[in-house]
């Protein structure tokens, strides 16, 4: 069901004219500027005066919302690649926003909802933002509320608002800022589950204008492909960050490149399938720390993507023949449930002196590595097992080795520091002596 926020006419040409609605007049040329329909430059105007009026009526959250979105559209609005087909989406997130604040609380951060076939996402700060990678995940997995939908086709044919066609491409805006990038901005990660989205109705429904969708979503991840070392091919989850190599992303892509492939024999997407494989088989040590998997490099991944990842993993191997991803799949599985290991110094450290801290507080930088992001908890002990009466120290810290700065026991004598640790998934691990330390007066 959609609401619209009713305003008085005069409630409208006062939000247009008045003089401090200088982002209303700078959306209103914009729109004149490229030649959004008469009819729908004045729906889209007035979409924003219910918007104005609504802020202002709501406060908290819900006039932040609104005001990032009236921010960003404005942005998007003066931008040379605007247009028609672009204000189109534009100002359908702007309604749905209208639409749903009007009557509902914003959802917490990271929430989300379907308004009319598409998929919102709550962002911190942001408000409700089509997103375009969930909407179509949902349809390629489909639950009870796309069935209740009408099934696949009927949500492929309605997610078909939020695409922009560029010749024999199909591609997906993103309307908000991310990583400090000004909107729109697209995925090649998107693009490919779109493009599988597409497949999986083609062969639910037979209906070959979801095969043709899935291959102009193809060619527009392939429009977003980067080309790497020895001839490679990655896809890039974020276009404008090419050197952000997500690893998931890249998979569900080169996935998607078979899976297209397979439906049409077209060597463009085996040929892009098979580069995919080779750059992922040629990185992929660099995304194992050895008892973890990476999201990109330097970076651990959340539970849920080592899940997704060993998914991943399998299915190349399974397709590919190739023992390489399944023996890595089967690793991030194991990782899953293995307890974390952790690890203090090789040596121990040389004796301190405890009178050469003079007025500070004695401390020490201990090394400590863990093939894990873990919780740690450090603990000191006397010689004689009891607790030294300093700490615990509780600090989360990510797969590898770094010094922790510790403070020390203020009391001559010889310590053991001990560990428990506990992984993002829950595995623990409890009382590891890391090392033993001499403190002297």
């Amino acid at each position: 069901m959609r609401i619209r926020v009713i305003v008085s006419l005069a409630a409208i040409v006062g939000l247009l004219l008045c003089v401090g609605s200088a982002s209303a007049g700078t959306l209103a040329q914009s729109l004149a500027r490229v030649s959004v329909p008469a009819d729908d430059r004045s729906a889209d105007l007035k979409t924003l005066a219910d918007a104005r009026t609504l802020a202002t009526d709501l406060g908290g959250s819900r006039a932040v919302a609104l005001k990032a979105i009236i921010k960003s559209a404005t942005q998007i609005g003066n931008q040379a690649a605007f247009s028609p087909a672009l204000a189109r989406i534009v100002f359908l997130e702007l309604q749905s926003n209208v639409t749903y604040l009007a009557s509902h609380a914003l959802p917490s951060t990271g929430t989300r909802i379907r308004i009319d076939g598409v998929v919102y996402e709550s962002y911190r700060g942001q408000g409700l933002r089509i997103q375009p990678l969930g909407t179509y995940f949902a349809i390629l997995e489909p639950g009870q509320g796309i069935v209740s939908e009408g099934g696949v086709g009927a949500a492929m044919t309605s997610a078909q608002k939020i695409v922009l066609t560029d010749g024999e491409s199909y591609t997906l805006p993103y309307l908000f800022s991310w990583m400090g990038h000004a909107p729109n901005w697209q995925s090649a990660m998107a693009e490919g589950v779109a493009a599988s989205a597409g497949l999986s109705a083609w062969n639910r429904t037979g209906d070959d204008t979801f095969l043709d969708s899935a291959m102009r979503f193809g060619n527009g991840a392939l429009g977003d492909a980067i080309t790497v070392e020895n001839n490679g091919l990655w896809f890039p989850l974020y276009v404008f960050a090419p050197s952000y190599r997500v690893l998931n992303g890249h998979m569900q892509a080169v996935l998607s490149m078979n899976d297209l492939a397979d439906a049409t024999g077209d060597d463009g997407f085996a040929d892009a399938f098979s580069r995919g494989v080779a750059t992922t088989k040629a990185v992929l040590p660099t995304y194992d720390t050895g008892g973890w998997g990476r999201y990109a490099i330097g970076e651990d991944a959340p539970v849920k993507y080592m899940t997704l990842m060993a998914t991943q993993l399998k299915e190349l191997g399974q397709i590919t023949g190739d023992p390489a991803f399944t023996d890595m799949g089967n690793k991030f599985t194991a990782d899953l449930t293995t307890p974390p290991v952790i690890a203090g110094p090789a040596e121990p450290p040389k004796p301190l002196k405890l009178k050469k801290f003079k007025r500070q507080k004695p401390f020490i930088k201990l090394r400590i590595v863990r093939d894990k992001p873990v919780t740690l908890t450090l603990r000191f002990f006397t010689k004689q097992g009891k607790s030294a009466g300093v700490g615990p120290v509780v600090i989360s810290v990510s797969s590898g080795a770094s010094r922790i700065k510790l403070n020390l026991p203020t009391k001559a004598g010889r310590y053991s520091i001990r560990a428990d640790a506990k992984d993002w998934a829950g595995n623990k691990v409890k009382n590891v002596v890391l090392t033993t330390l001499i403190l002297k007066k």
